[in-house]
């Protein structure tokens, strides 16, 4: 408790002097045809995340309360993702610049987890694990484009790390997982809408490669974990998926920025951010959070129980016209 408390209090106030800084520096979000908002706000608040459970990961690696490999792998790659993210929000960097660092971050993330000479080390779940991470990273990026959207989501994924840190023997995991629930909370505090700041691309890759090593090192240890996870991220991994494919089978640039995720539509549509941050808290909670813990006490059923959560998120989704833009 003493620790998701201080957490959130170092947050929030790390955050708040993130708002004076990039005020008074010019970090700002300037709204364009494919902004979700209409004034101009400060973003890089993020940092009211990653810095404290950066110091968490240097604390649990010195005193030697985390697997070596899995902790150089989150600080480490976390540090250097979160380095570029804050770059681009600086001044904005081209794809060509930053998708080589972030498979980079990816593969030498997946071969601390994995290392050389393990059972799982093949070609194959190197470079299944390397696309996956890098896949997170990017996907938490693309889903952070409403008020309270992904600090809500980080939050659900710390409490989710703190719950599986039991089932998957990942030493240091529950720490972790409590910094950032409360980290998370800290920062939404002026994130929730109507934001104050913006989470930034250091903060959303940074998380997004966090969840991703995570997913990987627990399905390593123990299988089971796999499932669960994808639940737990399936509003996002359904969303940006579903997004994705429509987008290739249109033919369009993939890889230009754009406004077509389910969930922009749907603020666009009820003209809310809280809305709809408000519905995905509540799928995380009532619908998603226990598919996912029946997934993990079942994990002969899991793939099923997966199936069974995640495909009604994907007919949503594509009713809100995700991969199109729509409620302009």
């Amino acid at each position: 408790m003493l620790l998701l408390l201080g957490s959130i209090a170092i947050s929030w106030l790390i955050t708040y002097i993130a708002i004076l800084v990039c005020r008074r520096f010019g970090v700002l979000d300037v709204p364009n045809g494919r902004s979700a908002h209409s004034t101009v706000t400060p973003r890089g608040g993020g940092v009211g995340i990653y810095l404290p459970v950066l110091a968490m990961l240097l604390f649990l690696l010195q005193n030697g309360r985390i697997e070596q490999g899995l902790g150089r792998a989150l600080f480490w790659g976390g540090l250097l993702v979160a380095a570029l993210g804050a770059a681009d929000d600086v001044k904005s960097l081209p794809v060509a610049v930053r998708l080589p660092i972030h498979l980079l971050a990816a593969l030498s993330a997946t071969l601390l987890i994995l290392p050389m000479g393990s059972s799982l080390a093949t070609p194959f779940v190197i470079s299944i694990a390397t696309i996956f991470i890098a896949g997170m990273l990017n996907t938490y990026n693309f889903m952070d484009g409403i008020d309270g959207l992904a600090g809500s989501e980080s939050a659900f994924g710390g409490l989710a790390m703190m719950v599986v840190a039991g089932a998957s023997g990942i030493a240091g995991l529950g720490d972790l997982g409590t910094v950032v629930l409360g980290a998370s909370f800290g920062f939404l505090a002026w994130n929730w809408p109507r934001a104050k700041i913006f989470m930034g691309d250091a903060a959303s890759g940074f998380l997004g490669f966090l969840f991703g090593c995570v997913t990987i090192a627990g399905a390593a240890r123990d299988p089971r974990v796999l499932w669960p996870w994808v639940i737990v991220f399936g509003v996002f991994l359904v969303d940006s998926g579903l997004t994705l494919l429509v987008r290739l089978l249109r033919r369009e640039a993939v890889f230009q920025a754009h406004s077509k995720h389910a969930y922009q539509n749907l603020a666009r549509l009820y003209r809310s951010h809280w809305k709809v941050t408000a519905a995905v808290n509540a799928l995380n909670l009532f619908w998603l959070g226990p598919f996912a813990w029946v997934a993990l006490q079942t994990p002969r059923f899991a793939p099923w129980i997966a199936l069974f959560a995640l495909v009604p998120l994907g007919v949503v989704a594509l009713r809100a016209g995700a991969g199109r833009t729509r409620f302009a």
